[in-house]
């Protein structure tokens, strides 16, 4: 896996980097950064994916209840 750098960690080089830029160590850390950041959005699309799926699902579900339901109300009628 990736280094990964923590929210503290970048706040942290970030702010060292503002009042210190000459002695900063922020631009070796930003290949952390990116990585951090990279990894964060593809799990981010995997739990959308995952989410869409289960939603596709639960409404397949609702809808098969509704034909079932009215298919059996009309025949009563």
């Amino acid at each position: 896996m990736p280094d990964q750098i923590s929210v503290s960690e970048f706040i942290a080089e970030t702010t060292e980097d503002y009042n210190s830029p000459t002695t900063s160590s922020f631009t070796t850390r930003l290949h952390n950064c990116r990585n951090t950041v990279t990894l964060l959005e593809e799990q981010n699309l995997r739990v959308r994916y995952s989410c869409g799926r289960k939603l596709m699902k639960e409404k397949d579900l609702h809808r098969s209840g509704l034909v079932l339901l009215f298919s059996e109300v009309g025949t009563e009628a």
